[in-house]
């Protein structure tokens, strides 16, 4: 009677086996963009990368707004409103760098997004007051030509800043690649109104801070996505 041989397994037990959390960069950026809400997880993972901050950074906004409001009053609050946005403008530079960094699995600190955002600075302003421009062009044409414009210069930032492109050639570029995805930049602005809504209680206010701090890194998510669609033309676009 032969005796009975045991069995190893080759295969490593799942217990204790480690839970990897989401990573984001270029390489993970998904080939079929996930939907509005779907993006949420991957736009958590992105921004506590770089949560200190992301959060000083929206303080900072915040902060500079009621201070100017503060001292500029009355007669005066145009000139603190101008200020305000000159100011204000560079951290939105900052911002858009720091979501960048984010979704690409880069660290960066509060000093160096500021610091990096000086050479974007005006270009950005000019930006700004440009793509306003339009809008109320659009709105004033009539209201249904705006939410045709809107959601098609809504990654211009992310040119002028990512790609260093000029004002007009970054609204281009928002223009051209936004064709066909105007309903994912719809999504997003959508889904973060349905995260706001959560403030009409007090109970709900922290929550959807929460909610929109998480999901703040949507848009440069999508930059990304669009990005490599355009450099796989063969990859489908869902």
């Amino acid at each position: 009677m032969e005796p009975q041989q045991t069995s190893t397994s080759t295969q490593s037990p799942a217990v204790n086996s480690p839970v990897l959390a989401p990573t984001v960069n270029e390489s993970t950026t998904p080939n079929t963009w996930p939907g509005a809400f779907g993006v949420y997880k991957t736009s958590k993972a992105a921004v506590m990368l770089n949560i200190g901050t992301v959060v000083c950074l929206i303080l900072a906004s915040i902060g500079i707004s009621v201070l100017f409001d503060i001292f500029f009053k009355d007669d005066v609050s145009f000139i603190g409103d101008i200020i305000s946005f000159i100011v204000s403008t560079l951290f939105s530079v900052a911002t858009i760098l720091t979501y960048l960094a984010c979704v690409r699995g880069q660290k960066l600190g509060l000093g160096d997004s500021i610091r990096k955002s000086v050479p974007f600075w005006i270009a950005m302003i000019l930006l700004s007051i440009l793509s306003a421009l339009i809008l109320a062009f659009s709105l004033i044409l009539l209201i249904v030509p705006f939410f045709f414009v809107f959601p098609r210069i809504a990654l211009a930032p992310y040119y002028l800043i990512d790609q260093k492109q000029g004002v007009v050639e970054a609204l281009k570029s928002s223009w051209e690649k936004s064709k066909g995805n105007v309903g994912k930049i719809y999504g997003i602005f959508g889904a973060n109104i349905a995260m706001a809504l959560l403030m009409v209680t007090i109970i709900g206010i922290p929550f959807a801070i929460y909610f929109l701090v998480m999901y703040s890194a949507a848009t440069a998510l999508l930059f990304n996505f669009l990005n490599k669609q355009a450099s796989s033309p063969s990859a489908p676009l869902v």
